[in-house]
């Protein structure tokens, strides 16, 4: 994942972002226990979103104590004391890396290469352990890879067909250990917004993939004009809207019974936030953002 995925922090209580910053230390310091603070280099809000996510949806409680960052040792943080489930969302992201890097190391870019062979022997030892934990984990990505790979492999795949292995890749993630009658909505909800994010990451990265050779869905898409760059942001931005409805609406039916406003503030706000800053490159103005006013 890669960092769209995030809060909009103006629109959040100030409790409110005090546990999302808890749910990201949490699983830093996971990261650290479990993979050695290397592995600590690859976390992101995207996973801190998945691990809020499964935090909100769980069978109890959550309770969270006061801690310190090792990093910045001044600055006190929350730490949350269900350490299981952080574990595996550890698990899981260092398996989305190693995929990742695996990815890389078949890019037709030359610093992509190079950037994975010298990850690649750390992010194999780590995949090891990973792999053993988590064995659905690795099975729901593995298999997502395979499927990515073969898609981009026919050369002429349409949208959707793109999109589809990563998004289900997230949903599987999104719904393992969760309570079953919470899992359809959590396995939707993942699967849209693993959608959203193959969408934005592709129109983000559609000049260099062309420059490169590489696969983009967007490929055939025309750039070459102000006019044809605002008409292909608009095409864009009107899968995005759909898909983010979709994932709104599982959210509502999640009915998770604590983090609701995070949740919904990251789907919501967040997401419109990434939006708007990748495609005003393709807009010509300035980055969009949100405006909100206090009277």
């Amino acid at each position: 994942m890669l960092g769209y995925v995030r809060a909009f922090k103006p629109e959040l209580k100030l409790r409110e972002y005090e546990i999302y910053r808890g749910v990201y230390c949490s699983l830093c310091k996971a990261l650290g226990r479990r993979y050695s603070p290397l592995a600590q280099l690859f976390l992101s809000y995207d996973f801190a979103f998945a691990a809020l996510l499964r935090l909100a949806a769980a069978d109890g409680g959550c309770s969270f104590a006061q801690s310190r960052c090792p990093y910045r040792p001044a600055k006190k943080c929350l730490r949350c004391e269900q350490t299981a489930l952080f574990d595996a969302c550890a698990d899981a992201l260092i398996i989305t890396v190693y995929y990742k890097v695996v990815d890389d190391l078949r890019d037709p870019g030359f610093f992509s290469r190079l950037r994975a062979a010298l990850l690649f022997s750390l992010v194999w030892l780590m995949h090891r352990k990973a792999a053993k934990a988590s064995p659905e984990a690795e099975r729901a990505v593995a298999e997502a890879m395979e499927q990515q790979r073969a898609t981009e492999q026919a050369g002429q795949a349409g949208i959707d067909a793109a999109a589809d292995a990563s998004a289900q890749a997230l949903g599987a993630l999104a719904s393992l250990d969760a309570p079953q009658a919470k899992q359809p909505a959590l396995r939707t909800l993942g699967y849209m917004i693993g959608r959203y994010v193959y969408l934005l990451d592709a129109a983000d990265d559609l000049a260099r993939d062309r420059k490169r050779g590489a696969f983009n869905p967007f490929a055939q898409e025309r750039i070459d004009t102000p006019e044809a760059r605002r008409a292909f942001a608009a095409r864009v931005r009107g899968m995005l809207n759909l898909t983010q409805r979709a994932a709104l609406d599982a959210l509502d039916a999640l009915q998770a019974p604590r983090f609701g406003e995070i949740l919904e503030n990251i789907v919501l706000d967040g997401l419109d936030q990434s939006a708007a800053r990748v495609l005003a490159a393709y807009e010509g103005g300035a980055q969009k953002t949100k405006r909100f006013t206090v009277e």
